[in-house]
């Protein structure tokens, strides 16, 4: 947890705060009415993301509404985690994350091994039960470390599953004549995602050294590592979620491809013509 400084921090509408953490950005200095300002107002990209996602998907089955839509859902629970320090605030912040990454981790094992049946999703959804009501009881340490240890053992399996699905594509997508967009999702992924890892545990670890306003502080101003957690490591997850949409598309036999809608966002088409645009990500 990021070292306390309550000396630097006010009193505000939602204090006191009950969280099992609080983050480097001092407590209600831009308003009475919001805990933490920036880490607030960055959590509304990551709704952004997750509905733009959602608008520029190329089909519209069950699996990718539910992976985009609960990006945004956790974009709404960290705007009111961030805006309130309150626990059960933090619950819909941490708990959607879960929920988002069991999502693409469903996806990855059905497009690697195919359709598992019903014990499948009913064992997902049992697990996801346990863990949420574990995380709702706990608090202090043993809730922040169990939640970190749960998300983080899913972006493992999903790291396994795509970069499995990766080796076992190449020779397909070859052999159709189709530009490898993964391997331009993966990079980007990785490292957006790694960057973003790297402010985060700074903010985390470091906070005492980089709040701006403490004696032991190297820097003059507080840059919000965590506020840019929120925009870079959501960029990463949409790479992320762009890469599983693709390896399931061309296990459907399909040609997907990358390209950049409206010139910045990166997207998937179906269409053949487009893997010209597609040539454009080098």
């Amino acid at each position: 947890m990021a070292p306390a400084v309550a000396s630097f921090d006010k009193i505000g509408y939602w204090s006191p705060n009950t969280a099992s953490v609080d983050w480097c950005e001092n407590n209600y200095v831009v308003s009475y009415y919001i805990a933490e300002f920036w880490n607030t107002i960055s959590s509304l990209f990551i709704v952004l993301l997750g509905e733009l996602g959602l608008y520029l998907c190329p089909t519209k089955e069950r699996r990718f509404k539910v992976a985009f839509r609960t990006i945004s859902i956790v974009g709404i629970g960290s705007t009111l985690f961030h805006g309130t320090l309150r626990h059960k605030m933090q619950l819909l912040d941490e708990l959607p994350m879960i929920y988002a990454a069991t999502a693409l981790l469903f996806i990855c094992v059905e497009t690697k091994n195919g359709p598992q049946g019903r014990w499948f999703p009913i064992g997902l959804a049992t697990w996801l039960l346990l863990t949420t009501i574990f995380v709702s009881i706990t608090g202090g340490k043993i809730q922040f470390y169990t939640f970190q240890a749960s998300f983080g053992v899913l972006q493992l399996a999903i790291i396994y599953y795509t970069t499995t699905l990766h080796q076992r594509q190449k020779s397909e997508i070859q052999a159709r004549g189709m530009q490898n967009d993964s391997t331009w999702l993966i990079r980007r992924a990785i490292s957006v995602y790694a960057f973003a890892v790297t402010i985060w545990l700074i903010d985390l670890h470091l906070c005492e050294f980089v709040n701006g306003v403490g004696p032991q502080s190297v820097l003059k101003w507080n840059p919000q590592f965590h506020a840019w957690w929120h925009v870079f490591s959501i960029v990463g997850v949409y790479f992320t979620t762009l890469l599983v949409a693709y390896q399931h598309y061309v296990a459907k036999g399909l040609r997907p491809a990358v390209y950049l809608w409206n010139g910045f966002a990166p997207a998937l088409t179906l269409d053949a013509a487009a893997v010209l645009k597609a040539a454009k990500l080098q």
